[in-house]
């Protein structure tokens, strides 16, 4: 237990001295302004044919608390896993895992150790939306500030989920295919689907939901359903049953809420999310390698493995190197440089594209041609315009702006990752570097999307030109602008796959920078994209300008 509570504390030390955390602490505290003032509400939604009202609660401690928990909840559940998985990486990034190897600390301890710092660091997050919750209803609320009911739901429904994520981002980083950007496309996937058991709540009271929709609620809706059930029937008496939805709803109707008693089978079912997460942890013990074995970039392809495995044969006649006998520095010596002009910038951009493209896996490679070439040869057997346009429009286009993320996620960080910042600064092409490695994101976007764009071309439909634009330009310019100025590519997965989720996916117009649904070209939505996509790219120069400097 000492040694499990010494490397939690030392890595929790490390992650509260990081000015990232500050920024993530301002934002925690601003969505606890939010949920107070009204603009984050937790509502009923009643249809009634086509109309539906919203009803929300009075802001009263109580109900107040309820939203906090509920908010806390999913900044953990959605948000917590990309700020908790780099906890091994840093390890290894400064070497300390080696010290770490040398000592007499056990693979379980080390890893309990980070799962409790993983859940420290989550605790902090809870702690500064409770005190932002605690300061503005004081301001803004209605009642007196009971610190009790303000803090006890949110503790109660979010300190659980800490323990789960924590727990998985933790098994994510033991992984080597999941420690990357796959890992964070798929928890993205897995924890949207563990919110699956919440369609087995609707037009159910809390007397007809399912156990296992019980147990299985992962961020406490049911819980405030049983909790608030009956205040809501006495405002609407004639309720078909749901649970409660947050989000920007407009309050249309009220109804109070003054808390009381919770059923004792809330905290048990709280409780029990703990054990998946301590199971988790135990079963990342066998895929965790206290000493990896590092990859040269070369090898890193499906392409260069394939080749590694094949043996290298020496004819009798050829002479063979002594690696026992020492090298003469002429022979290991640098070719000397003559011409610093050789190549010039189009050379760099080659280079980019190369290093972009290379490394992959091999079923992401099948993937960028079969998006590139499918529309195509869709195309070529024939079809009207509009049945050849549909499909391409809902489908292609969203996948085709999404899949060259392992490439963008690099852009920004490479030269970080692979401590490569000073050459690369002290060389003449510094600035056009940065362009070089933008324009090699937008190639391979360019590329991968070249089926929509022949589809859109040759159909007529050359208004969809602009989606296709804005799809080009907005990730990479997103990419190395938080690359660069984070030095980290989490920032730029997170964001985009959230504006990706919710806009190209799902079909919510303001972030359709692709303009896969009509209102989005309507509105000129990726125009504005394209616009904020220059602005970005500017940032990133004016970044790369203050390194050189």
């Amino acid at each position: 237990m000492r040694r499990i509570y010494h490397v939690a504390r030392a890595d929790f030390l490390q992650r509260v001295r990081s000015r990232r955390l500050l920024a993530v602490l301002a934002v925690v505290a601003y969505v606890g302004y939010l949920v107070n003032v009204g603009q984050i509400e937790l509502a009923y939604q009643v249809a009634d044919g086509h109309a539906t009202t919203n009803f929300h609660g009075v802001n009263t401690a109580a109900f107040i608390g309820l939203k906090a928990g509920l908010t806390g909840s999913a900044v953990v559940l959605f948000g917590g896993f990309y700020l908790m998985k780099n906890t091994l990486e840093r390890d290894r990034l400064h070497e300390v895992d080696t010290l770490v190897a040398s000592t007499s600390v056990s693979d379980t301890a080390y890893l309990v150790g980070k799962w409790l710092s993983n859940i420290a660091l989550g605790v902090v997050i809870l702690l500064t939306l409770g005190f932002a919750t605690i300061t503005n209803h004081a301001v803004h609320g209605v009642g007196p500030t009971n610190p009790l009911p303000l803090l006890a739901p949110l503790f109660v429904l979010a300190f659980p989920v800490c323990a789960l994520v924590g727990a998985v981002s933790l098994l994510f980083e033991t992984s080597d295919r999941l420690s990357g950007t796959l890992g964070n496309i798929s928890y993205l996937i897995l924890a949207t689907f563990s919110l699956a058991g919440l369609s087995a709540t609707q037009s159910a009271l809390p007397g007809a939901i399912p156990l296992w929709a019980r147990a299985g609620d992962v961020m406490g809706h049911v819980a405030i359903y049983d909790l608030t059930a009956d205040a809501l029937l006495a405002s609407v008496p004639d309720y078909g049953g749901g649970v409660p939805s947050i989000g920007t709803l407009d309050g249309d109707e009220t109804f109070r809420y003054d808390g009381g008693s919770w059923p004792p089978w809330i905290y048990l079912q709280r409780a029990g999310l703990v054990v998946p997460a301590v199971a988790v942890v135990l079963g990342a013990t066998a895929l965790f390698e206290r000493t990896p074995s590092f990859e040269s970039s070369d090898g890193s392809g499906f392409v260069s493995r394939i080749a590694a495995k094949i043996p290298s044969v020496a004819w009798r006649g050829d002479a063979v190197e002594d690696e026992t006998e020492p090298r003469s520095v002429d022979s290991i010596s640098l070719t000397s440089v003559t011409d610093r002009d050789a190549g010039g910038f189009g050379r760099v951009v080659l280079a980019e594209v190369r290093l972009a493209l290379r490394g992959q896996r091999w079923w992401w490679y099948v993937g960028a041609l079969a998006l590139a070439a499918g529309p195509i040869l869709a195309l070529a057997n024939g079809g009207s315009s509009e049945a050849a346009v549909a499909p391409v429009r809902a489908i292609v286009l969203p996948l085709a702006f999404v899949w060259p993320i392992f490439v963008w996620s690099e852009m920004g960080v490479r030269t970080v990752r692979h401590r490569m910042t000073a050459l690369v600064l002290s060389s003449r092409y510094a600035r056009k570097q940065l362009v070089a490695e933008w324009l090699a994101g937008v190639v391979v976007a360019m590329g991968i999307g070249a089926g929509v764009l022949v589809t859109f071309v040759a159909t007529g439909q050359t208004e969809l030109l602009l989606g296709y634009a804005g799809g080009v330009f907005f990730a990479p310019s997103l990419a190395i602008a938080t690359g660069i100025w984070s030095r980290s590519s989490w920032l730029f997965e997170v964001v985009y796959l959230m504006v990706w989720y919710v806009g190209p996916l799902n079909g919510a117009v303001p972030l359709d920078f692709v303009g896969s649904t009509a209102g989005s070209i309507e509105r000129g939505v990726p125009l504005a994209f394209v616009g904020a996509s220059l602005v970005l790219f500017g940032t990133a120069l004016v970044r790369r300008r203050a390194e050189i400097q």
